[in-house]
């Protein structure tokens, strides 16, 4: 990954890591990374800021960003306006990855195949109206019993809904799949949401970390 340019322009800020008998701190100085920046709710639903995106098979953060910027060093913001915190949780895996990481999780491929949980299937009646949504988690002997022509009286039939399992596989690649689906903010609007940033850390005032003194008395 680029070198995170980010925190370039932050303050540096002296970080106590221990004090002496005499509770004088000795210090080491580190780039001051304690400021999460968030889009705020009512600017993220604005839609003529952003475009939907979708991670093809193990893209990374500056490969979108060069692909859509033609730079890398923008794949904070993508991080950011996606409130991305945790890349290697919240980034989706590559096919190779999401492999090796569903056989470390479940320990064995059969194993891997066995039934996550149950889910209903949506279901219609004769007239096309929504019985029961699909994708609800239910247990395993769940029905659900409805009319196939609801309130037409003598000739209804009761029909019944049950439900499908989906393996550990599936429900990994789900959850990888919905990650994989991302917002990006438009090329135009770029310059503006970085220089944001760097206004936002000028602001910011030069602090110093403390160690507590019972440090020193345990």
């Amino acid at each position: 990954m680029s070198f995170p340019k980010y925190f370039q322009d932050f303050n540096n800020i002296k970080y106590s890591i221990s004090t002496n008998k005499a509770g004088i701190p000795s210090y080491i100085n580190i780039k001051d990374y304690f400021h999460l920046l968030r889009v705020r709710d009512d600017i993220f639903k604005e839609d003529t800021l952003y475009t939907e995106y979708y991670i093809q098979n193990g893209e990374r953060p500056e490969n979108v960003s060069y692909k859509v910027y033609g730079d890398e060093q923008y794949y904070w913001v993508l991080l950011q306006i996606n409130d991305i915190t945790d890349y290697y949780n919240q980034w989706p895996l590559s096919s190779s990855e999401l492999e090796k990481f569903i056989l470390k999780k479940y320990g064995s491929w059969s194993h891997a195949t066995e039934t996550h949980h149950y889910e209903t299937v949506e279901t219609l009646d004769d007239n096309g109206n929504l019985v029961i949504p699909g994708g609800i988690v239910v247990n395993s002997d769940y029905v659900h019993i409805y009319p196939n022509k609801p309130g037409s009286g003598e000739d209804v039939v009761e029909l019944s809904s049950f439900p499908v399992p989906v393996s550990n596989v599936e429900f990994e690649q789900r959850n990888n799949e919905r990650k994989s689906n991302i917002v990006i903010l438009k090329e135009r609007f770029i310059t503006d949401y970085v220089r944001e940033v760097y206004i936002y850390s000028q602001s910011l005032k030069v602090q110093n970390s403390e160690v507590s003194i019972s440090d020193n008395f345990r």
